[in-house]
């Protein structure tokens, strides 16, 4: 068999250098897609599901939440165990599945059963990226040298992690870092009690003001007007001018109030890197699943993309 096959490849040369020549170039092509991973991934299939409750205690986490939550989950098909942990205003609750099971099939089944659950008004649980834990793929810092951590984290929300979102592959972006802007008053007490109000009326004021509403279309021959409402507080000017009420036909606005200026929530943690001692992270999430390479290359043409049009407002993200 040997002395044929090796007879024939001498009497059909030309025919064996087209395989050849046929299977190299398959072959570099098959390298070429190929997924390339530091580590394997070889985690369970699992879900967090993630309660956040601003105020709220541990003890009533786990009573309000986390146990509701977990009666609702038990016995969800395809569940091995689960855990959970309940933290100042953070319930914590991981899923884990006996293998086989599929990813999108377990968290259709998880949404199902979180949406039983009897929760305290404006509590709303959520499911973490569809990830896995090799799948942190890249991190970044935003760096400059003239815009302050408020800038930055403006940037980080609003510009740059809703365009690594849009690279194929990518489950999420998370940030580390940072700050998140509020507009804040700070009331003077003497100022209520000269015009005789309480903190529910500031609070209702501006609720009730602060939102943009959709009228008609009024026609005017062959034009059509659409008619809208705009009060959406965008500034603190804005803010300032919200109207709480009216002693002898003048009104008190809130700038009579208080205080007004830009501040922050309440933070409890912090990133520093080198001699930078408060900095601005992010964590690109690779799609379980997907091919890492080819995400990769997504991810780093996008930020070649924004470092560009960063270049003018002197800031850049670096790796």
């Amino acid at each position: 068999m040997i002395d044929w096959f090796v007879g024939y490849a001498l009497r059909k040369r030309l025919v064996v250098v087209m395989i050849c020549v046929f299977v190299s170039i398959y072959g570099y092509y098959s390298w070429t897609q190929l997924a390339v991973e530091a580590y394997p991934d070889i985690a369970d299939t699992n879900t967090q599901v993630t309660t956040q409750a601003p105020g709220l205690a541990a003890e009533e986490i786990e009573q309000k939440i986390t146990i509701p939550l977990e009666r609702e989950l038990n016995g969800t098909p395809g569940l091995l165990f689960m855990r959970s942990k309940s933290t100042f205003g953070l319930s914590l609750i991981t899923i884990v599945f006996r293998d086989g099971i599929e990813d999108y099939w377990s968290r259709q089944r998880i949404n199902e059963r979180i949406q039983n659950a009897t929760l305290p008004p404006n509590i709303t649980p959520g499911l973490d990226p569809l990830s896995s834990p090799t799948g942190q793929i890249y991190y970044y810092t935003l760096e400059s040298d003239t815009k302050g951590l408020r800038e930055l984290s403006e940037l980080q929300r609003w510009i740059i992690i809703p365009a690594l979102r849009q690279v194929p592959g990518v489950a999420d972006v998370q940030n580390f870092g940072g700050i998140t802007t509020q507009f804040q008053l700070e009331l003077d007490p003497q100022q209520l009690m000269r015009f005789n109000l309480s903190l529910a009326n500031v609070e209702a004021a501006i609720n009730a003001n602060s939102a943009s509403a959709g009228g008609s279309v009024v026609t005017r021959g062959e034009l059509g007007y659409v008619v809208r409402g705009i009060g959406l507080v965008q500034t603190l000017d804005d803010m300032g001018a919200i109207v709480v009420t009216q002693r002898n036909g003048t009104p008190i606005f809130l700038r009579d109030l208080g205080k007004l200026k830009l501040a922050n929530q309440e933070r409890h943690g912090i990133l520093g890197k080198n001699e930078q001692n408060d900095a601005v992270e992010g964590t690109v999430l690779l799609l379980k699943g997907d091919n890492p390479s080819r995400v990769m290359d997504g991810v780093h043409a996008k930020v070649k993309e924004l470092n560009a049009r960063l270049k003018a407002d002197d800031v850049q993200i670096v790796p």
